[in-house]
């Protein structure tokens, strides 16, 4: 596939070109970015590595280069600034996103748009409302990185191996999202039932996850590489046709009662992009809590 990143050039754009291009999933890479040179400059590095990787084109540009993607993933944003108020970096944001859209919508008008620009939930549904796409083509990152962050830490912390820690987050990509503790589990087990940790000494580590994307921001000025496999999981998904189920954002379209938002639930990917729900019963204290993160959502989207 011709995947476009549109932020190409800054920090999780590059960063996720560089995982994109080691996983082999893309038979093009474009960047395109408003700084021009920068992001000619990254794209002749990463075809400096082609040769150790495989036939992958890499080009760079503005938005006309979107033409012929079949994923376009908009990275594009300020990051918020000491001084800024959360509602002025959303403003600032959807300007961005706006722009990015409407040239996905003149030069890629049958690619998957897939955001992960912040705020990601209420970014993904002005660009599902702008671009007039079907839901299924439209989706961001939502709480994909926050299950990768909670699953390496917990690995970390009480020495598992990551890759058999089952935890899911949902709802919004920041200080409402919502463990899934009747259904987190580590080796087919449920995180309850296990003896040799606590229920509390699990909670600590999520409460850890909830402010490490702050800490990496307060120590190195923003994430990176983290997010780019992050973006290269859902990429996969789609390229190979998996129908993994992972949290990213979407408009769920009436379920658990919830509409006029974008949030994270357990998601079918494919390659359709969004094809369906992983529906399952949920203790009445999570819907509830799903349901408060569809409406603090509600209330940032109106102020835009």
């Amino acid at each position: 596939m011709k995947v476009a990143i549109v932020g190409g050039a800054g920090r999780v754009g590059i960063n996720f070109a560089i995982s994109l291009l080691l996983s082999r999933l893309a038979r093009e890479i474009v960047l395109v970015d408003i700084a021009l040179e920068m992001a000619d400059g990254e794209a002749l590095d990463l075809r400096h590595a082609t040769s150790l990787v495989g036939n992958v084109g890499l080009d760079s540009g503005d938005l006309t280069k979107l033409k012929g993607s079949d994923i376009v993933v908009i990275s594009a944003g300020s990051r918020r600034k000491p001084d800024q108020s959360r509602l002025e970096l959303i403003r600032t944001n959807v300007g961005i996103l706006d722009e990015a859209v409407e040239g996905v919508v003149k030069y890629a008008p049958n690619a998957l748009i897939f955001v992960v620009t912040n705020p990601v939930d209420v970014l993904t549904y002005r660009a599902l409302k702008m671009s007039k796409f079907p839901r299924n083509r439209v989706f961001g990152l939502g709480n994909v990185l926050d299950i990768v962050r909670f699953r390496s830490l917990l690995a970390a912390k009480f020495g598992w191996n990551p890759l058999d820690v089952n935890a899911f987050i949902i709802g919004e990509h920041g200080d409402a999202m919502v463990p899934l503790w009747s259904q987190a589990s580590y080796g087919g087990i449920l995180f309850k039932d296990l003896r040799s940790v606590s229920m509390d000494q699990i909670k600590e580590v999520f409460a850890e996850t909830r402010v490490s994307g702050a800490e990496v921001i307060r120590k190195k000025g923003g994430a990176g590489w983290a997010v780019g496999v992050s973006i290269t999981e859902v990429i996969k998904a789609i390229v190979l046709d998996t129908k993994a189920v992972l949290p990213i954002s979407t408009d769920p379209d009436g379920m658990y009662g919830i509409e006029g938002v974008a949030l994270s639930l357990p998601t079918i990917i494919g390659k359709n992009g969004v094809e369906g729900y992983l529906e399952f019963e949920l203790p009445e204290d999570e819907i509830s809590a799903v349901k408060k993160a569809g409406e603090v959502l509600k209330e940032t989207y109106a102020t835009i």
